[in-house]
C-alpha cells in the first residue's frame, strides 16, 4: 500500500461528507448508517467528514457510542415565511437529536434558499441573517445553495452578496457539482466563476454531487463529462493560494490527464503551478468537503492512481 505524502493527506483530510442516502447509491437509512460507523473503522477513515442526513430524518438513526458529526440538510421553502419556519422545525428537530445522542454532533446544516427570495436582494439578506443568526448560535456552520436553472448565476451572485455582508458568522455556498442526468452538471465556466467569486468575497465553499472520481472524466452513464474532486479542490487550493484568474481556475477544472495532479514532499503542484504543505491546510477552511454517495469509489480511483 501507498504510504500517502503529508501534502496529500492534508488535502484530503476531512474533505468527503458521506451521503448513501441520496442517488445514484440512494441507500436505506439503516444501510447508509451502518457504512458511515464501518468506514470509521478503515484506514481512509481520516478523509471522512461527517454523514449528511435530513434534519427531519435525524429522529430516525439509532443510538450510537462512538463520537460521530454530522450534516443537516433543511427542509428549505418556497418562500421566505416557509424558509424560515422550516428552519425552526430544523432547529427543532437537530436539538432532539443531540438530547437523545450525546456522541451526535451536528456542526454544519445545508439548504437552498428559494428561487423567489433571491429574486430580491434585500429579502436574500434578510433570510441569510436570519437564518445564521438562530443556527450559529447552536454552534452550527449554515452553507447556503443558489438553486440551478435559469437564472442560476444571476440568484448566485445575490446569494453571495449577501454571505459577504454577514461573513463575520459561519456561513458558506454550496455548489451543486452534478447529479444523475448530465443538465445537473455545471459548466466549467460555472464552476471556475464561483470558486473564484467566493475568494474574493473571503466565503468557504463547498461541493455535493457528482465528485465520485479524482480527475475530470466522460461517464457513459449520464453521458456526460464528469468534474474530479482533484480538479475542484486542487483549483480551489490553489486560486485561494496564488491568487488565479478564472482562465487559470478553468484549465485546472479542465485537466484530464492524472498525471497533472502532483502530491509531493514539499507540496501540491498542477503543472507548473504549486503550494506548499502549509499553503493547503492555509487554503483547506475555504475549500471544506464535498458530499459523495460513495466512499469506496474514491479510495478505489485514488489507490489506482498510486495516491493511496
Amino acid at each position: 500500500m501507498t504510504v500517502p505524502h503529508e501534502s496529500f493527506r492534508i488535502f484530503m483530510n476531512s474533505i468527503l461528507d458521506y451521503a448513501g442516502l441520496y442517488p445514484p447509491a440512494s441507500l436505506p437509512l439503516e444501510e447508509a448508517f451502518q457504512n458511515f460507523i464501518d468506514y470509521q473503522s478503515s484506514p481512509e477513515a481520516w478523509m471522512l467528514s461527517r454523514f449528511i442526513i435530513p434534519a427531519k430524518r435525524l429522529s430516525e438513526l439509532p443510538v450510537f457510542t462512538k463520537n460521530l458529526s454530522f450534516s443537516a440538510l433543511g427542509r428549505g421553502g418556497k418562500d421566505a415565511d416557509e424558509f424560515l419556519s422550516h428552519v425552526n422545525l430544523d432547529i427543532s428537530d437537530i436539538n432532539l437529536f443531540c438530547e437523545s445522542h450525546p456522541t451526535g454532533i451536528v456542526d454544519m446544516f445545508e439548504v437552498a434558499l428559494p428561487a423567489a427570495a433571491l429574486a430580491d436582494k434585500f429579502t436574500a439578506n434578510d433570510l441569510v441573517n436570519r437564518a445564521a443568526d438562530a443556527l450559529n448560535k447552536n454552534g452550527i456552520t449554515v452553507f447556503f445553495e443558489a438553486p440551478f436553472g435559469d437564472g442560476w448565476q444571476t440568484r448566485a451572485e445575490k446569494l453571495i452578496r449577501a454571505l459577504r455582508k454577514v461573513k463575520d458568522k459561519h456561513v458558506g455556498f454550496k455548489l451543486r457539482t452534478g447529479g444523475v442526468t448530465a443538465d445537473a452538471f455545471p459548466s466549467i465556466e460555472q464552476v471556475a466563476w464561483v470558486i473564484v467569486e467566493t475568494r474574493e468575497a473571503g466565503i468557504p465553499l463547498k461541493c455535493t454531487a457528482g465528485l465520485h472520481h479524482p480527475v475530470r472524466h466522460f461517464n457513459q452513464s449520464v453521458n456526460t463529462k464528469m468534474h474530479g474532486f482533484l480538479n475542484v479542490f486542487g483549483a480551489g487550493v490553489l486560486a485561494f493560494t496564488e491568487q488565479l484568474s478564472a482562465s487559470q481556475v478553468k484549465a485546472i477544472l479542465a485537466e484530464e490527464d492524472p498525471s497533472s495532479f502532483v502530491f509531493g514532499e514539499h507540496g501540491f503542484a498542477w503543472k507548473d503551478v504549486s503550494v506548499s504543505a502549509s499553503e493547503i491546510q492555509e487554503a483547506r477552511p475555504f475549500v471544506t468537503s464535498f458530499g459523495s454517495c460513495s466512499f469506496d469509489e474514491p479510495r478505489e480511483d485514488l489507490r489506482s492512481l498510486g495516491m493511496l
